[in-house]
């Protein structure tokens, strides 16, 4: 589809969908997470942490390589709005970006992890609860910031 077909308040209806759909996920990520701080399963959380950057390092180098994306319908379509407007070579540049970032922080993580070893993690949930918060309300002004910038 060319970027002119392209109907932005269509587009941004389904940026906003897609939103929604990300604060439900980290929404249900910060319960999973304060559940297991406060029960003393950090094993568990670092574990499932571990796997679920993997997961997402695998999506990402599988859509750089493909040129498909994985995702709902809605997250689909974004993808897609965002190539075309990108343009192929910058579409190509930030993926690659974004794969090698993903990448690096999943072998770190996977090489701390393991280095320290499961049962050293303790976790204070109040306190270690900021990062995760501050990180998911930055990601949604920056979201509604490129919304509005449509």
């Amino acid at each position: 589809m060319d970027e002119t077909q392209w109907d932005i308040k269509e587009v941004k209806h389904l940026k906003k969908k897609q939103l929604v759909q990300y604060n439900l996920v980290m929404l249900l990520l910060f319960v999973l997470f304060g559940y297991f701080a406060e029960n003393g399963k950090s094993t568990l959380l670092i574990g499932g942490f571990c796997v679920l950057i993997w997961i997402i390092t695998g999506i990402t180098l599988y859509t750089l390589m493909s040129g498909i994306p994985i995702g709902t319908k809605t997250s689909r379509m974004v993808q897609e709005f965002d190539r075309n407007r990108l343009g192929e070579k910058r579409w190509k540049r930030k993926e690659i970006t974004e794969a090698v970032i993903i990448s690096v922080i999943s072998v770190f993580i996977t090489v701390l992890v393991f280095m320290k070893g499961f049962n050293s993690v303790r976790l204070d949930f109040p306190i270690n609860a900021f990062p995760f918060i501050g990180a998911w309300v930055g990601y949604n002004i920056g979201e509604i910031i490129r919304m509005k910038n449509l």
